[in-house]
């Protein structure tokens, strides 16, 4: 008896790891998917930073707009990194909340869920943190991303 449950245990975490690694599409210190042929809305694609912060969401959440806003507010304080909004919803159907973070180092990107398949993104609000190179630095829900550790990113030196 001891045996099957421990066949069980070992199946289940086998079978476990697997669907993890088959929803992780991005690694830490690798390189992400670019963002190719991307539909900005209001035409504003942000300038090149040294690091760039994505976050994807869905206009209507409250969540992911309390995320945007608090992310928004700390990543204007420093000059080497864009900010950029991705989401599914249609040009007409985004809340106008979004538009408040559209600048020259922000955008919001209009996506058909190309860019968030190619991310593995399964819930939203869902944010990266991208060096010059695109390659991940952090990755998961900005609700556990504060001001030191976007600090800490951006100060680093460029590898």
């Amino acid at each position: 008896m001891k045996r099957f449950i421990v066949y069980i245990a070992v199946a289940v975490v086998g079978l476990l790891s697997v669907s993890n690694a088959e929803a992780q599409t991005i690694s830490l210190g690798e390189r992400t998917p670019r963002i190719k042929k991307a539909k900005w809305l209001n035409g504003n694609q942000p300038q090149k930073c040294d690091f760039t912060y994505i976050e994807f969401i869905h206009s209507a959440s409250v969540s992911c707009q309390q995320s945007a806003k608090r992310i928004f507010d700390i990543v204007k304080e420093f000059d080497n990194i864009a900010f950029i909004l991705i989401s599914h919803q249609s040009a007409t159907e985004i809340d106008t909340w979004v538009t408040h973070h559209i600048n020259e180092r922000s955008g919001v990107v209009i996506d058909d869920t190309q860019i968030r398949t190619s991310f593995g993104v399964n819930y939203a609000p869902y944010a990266v943190i991208l060096d010059h190179k695109n390659r991940a630095l952090w990755f998961g829900n900005p609700q556990r991303l504060d001001r030191a550790k976007i600090e800490e990113f951006v100060t680093t030196k460029k590898k």
